[in-house]
């Protein structure tokens, strides 16, 4: 295992943590052979490879499922595939269709000596949970959001913040485990009172249980909202402080062209907070003129890029609403397109 005492935290890349053996699949297998892989060696995803062996996508059991397959249900409806057993609600082609068919593609990877803050911040940027470690074309490894929070609890206390913010990143996912810790210890905490309850039954113990509980509901819900604004905050100071390099840029253009071998007509760069937007994502939602002013840090940097060295060469960029929360824009994908 990696020793942190060893290594200064702003010093720890990719080859520090990540898991050296890891599991693929080809873009030519069968899903069932892949589903048998996932289930087999209890891995969540698959990276996969191409004839040249080079990695050119993921196959998560969501994938070889289908989205509409409730997380509840994963996990023995993946075993079922994987034995060869057919669910009633799958059809019997899934078995034999190639993972290409159903891999998420283009595939975004890392080299060896990325730093731990640049892996969080592309995590957080992409909405993904593993990266594949790639050196001269080859996966030599694997980093998963697991293997950046435990770093994270291994660190000396402050070292984390002095790894480009890598605490501020994943500090809320961290945050809900040990939450999730104690909301057990509460649940079994308030099953204790209701048992002591029950040997004293009256309506007024009843109503004073009712009460109880709504004043829990507003208190977590009140809970929940602030975590989620801090979460927000998170994302924004990511987008914000990100820097576009020329190694990344290069990598986003090789995922474009990959993607328009598989027949896509553009690819999303980067998902966003409205926050982000000097006026809160307003132009950009009423398709406004001028826009593109309205961006800052990562998002900006990504302007930039396009407008120096794409937009005479035929390509576009677009920003799009991607979603709403509660009436109020969520986030905005800004994509690189090519299409007629």
């Amino acid at each position: 295992m990696f020793n942190h005492t060893a290594k200064a935290a702003a010093a720890i890349v990719a080859s520090d943590i990540m898991t050296a053996h890891v599991i693929c699949t080809t873009t030519d297998a069968s899903v069932r052979s892949a589903a048998q892989l996932l289930h087999e060696h209890r891995v969540g995803a698959l990276p996969v490879l191409n004839a040249a062996g080079a990695p050119v996508g993921m196959a998560s059991d969501g994938d070889l499922l289908g989205r509409r397959v409730g997380q509840d249900r994963g996990e023995w409806w993946l075993e079922m595939l994987a034995r060869g057993t057919h669910p009633a609600e799958l059809s019997a082609e899934i078995y034999d269709r190639p993972v290409e068919s159903v891999m998420t593609s283009p595939l975004i990877t890392i080299a060896p000596n990325t730093p731990v803050a640049e892996i969080a911040q592309r995590m957080r940027a992409h909405r993904i949970k593993r990266l594949p470690v790639v050196r001269d074309g080859t996966i030599v490894g694997l980093v998963s959001r697991t293997d950046l929070l435990d770093l994270v609890e291994r660190l000396p206390t402050g070292e984390a913040e002095k790894a480009g913010g890598l605490g501020g990143l994943f500090g809320s996912f961290a945050g809900r485990q040990r939450v999730s810790l104690a909301e057990r210890l509460a649940a079994a905490e308030a099953a204790d009172h209701a048992a002591a309850a029950t040997t004293n039954l009256s309506a007024v113990s009843f109503r004073s249980m009712v009460e109880a509980y709504k004043h829990e509901q507003v208190d977590a819900a009140t809970k929940a909202k602030h975590a989620a604004e801090l979460e927000r905050q998170r994302q924004v100071k990511a987008v914000l402080e990100q820097r576009v390099s020329g190694e990344f840029w290069q990598q986003l253009l090789n995922h474009a062209a990959l993607a328009a071998k598989h027949g896509e007509r553009e690819l999303l760069l980067l998902r966003f907070p409205a926050d982000a937007c000097s006026d809160g994502g307003r132009k950009i939602n009423i398709r406004e003129e001028g826009w593109a002013e309205t961006l800052r840090g990562e998002a900006a940097e990504l302007y930039a890029r396009w407008n120096n060295e794409l937009k005479a060469k035929g390509f576009g960029l677009d920003a799009r609403v991607l979603s709403f929360e509660n009436g109020v824009i969520g986030d905005f994908g800004l994509y690189l397109t090519w299409g007629g």
